[in-house]
């Protein structure tokens, strides 16, 4: 079963270019490039996803993860800015990963609302307060064990997702995603 995850894995990778096969190496990461990890990872999930809402996007045209960054929209696990724009170059911050996984959470949570036990997550940071806007959305990541604290209790709101730590996140929620499913 795992050679066959292996081979699913490397054929979903195989349609993106090669620049960008290669994002775990990466030391930062884009807001395409997360598309195109959650698009082609999560896909069963976006499929079943409730939310099915029509979007607006005005700068994914020749974009290469233009087909990803549509479908991660459509499900609502990354947002399409105020002014219609996705800026697929713009760097991933942690706060914006740990958003887009408390939505993909959330989704994989109403697929089996029981054994969700990181919905009401109230962890402590360092460095974030539980009356930040982004507090929910990193307690719920980090509960889940999507995304980890560093050595020293922060979270890093603004610091710059790596590729590997996109990659580790992204694979823990097709994990999640699978397990719910069973």
């Amino acid at each position: 079963e795992i050679r066959i995850e292996e081979l699913r894995e490397k054929a979903a990778f195989a349609t993106m270019p090669a620049e960008d096969r290669a994002i775990e190496e990466a030391s930062a990461v884009t807001r395409a490039q997360l598309a195109a990890l959650l698009g082609v990872r999560l896909d069963e999930l976006l499929k079943r996803s409730r939310r099915r809402s029509a979007v607006v996007i005005t700068d994914m045209r020749g974009n290469w993860a233009a087909p990803w960054i549509l479908g991660v929209a459509r499900a609502g696990l990354m947002e399409v800015y105020p002014n219609h724009t996705f800026q697929p170059q713009g760097l991933v911050r942690r706060g914006d990963l740990a958003h887009a996984s408390a939505r993909a959470l959330a989704a994989i949570a109403a697929e089996n609302p029981r054994g969700a036990s990181w919905k009401d997550a109230r962890r402590k940071f360092t460095d974030l307060p539980p009356g930040h806007l982004s507090y929910a959305a990193a307690s719920v990541a980090v509960e889940a064990g999507v995304m980890t604290t560093l050595p020293d209790g922060s979270f890093q709101l603004s610091r710059p997702v790596t590729g590997a730590e996109a990659v580790a996140a992204v694979k823990k929620l097709e994990a999640l995603s699978e397990r719910r499913r069973r």
